[in-house]
């Protein structure tokens, strides 16, 4: 009796370690498949927004998404953009303070020199 009680208890802890409390909407396999066609950023970017609308509808956005979402910005050179995910990340998650604070500077500069090049041509 007692060592039923005790599978049964390490079965429902660890079914319990198993759940996610974030809606990942399954970031995994799409993280894997664009690393394997970086071309197809358009795609990857689509499937991160409906991630971010999923987990801000339900409460339960995955720490790192902002962050994510921002730096394919970043990447694809939408520094203002990237800026708001960055400081979006930021405030839901403060312990990412110092990298988003660095994220957020990183744009400004590049939004500054790419001001420079065009009042200089």
């Amino acid at each position: 009796m007692k060592k039923a009680l005790l599978s049964s208890l390490f079965l429902l802890l660890l079914a319990g370690c198993t759940t996610s409390k974030y809606a990942w909407n399954n970031y995994d396999d799409k993280l894997y498949a664009y690393y394997k066609n970086p071309h197809e950023v358009e795609k990857f970017a689509a499937h991160l927004k409906e991630t971010i609308a999923l987990g801000e509808k339900t409460n339960n956005l995955p720490p790192g998404i902002y962050a994510e979402y921002g730096y394919l910005l970043y990447e694809m050179q939408n520094f203002s953009e990237a800026i708001v995910y960055f400081d979006k990340e930021r405030a839901r998650f403060p312990e990412s303070q110092f990298l988003m604070a660095r994220m957020i500077d990183n744009s400004q500069k590049m939004i500054d020199k790419n001001q420079i090049i065009v009042i200089s041509q």
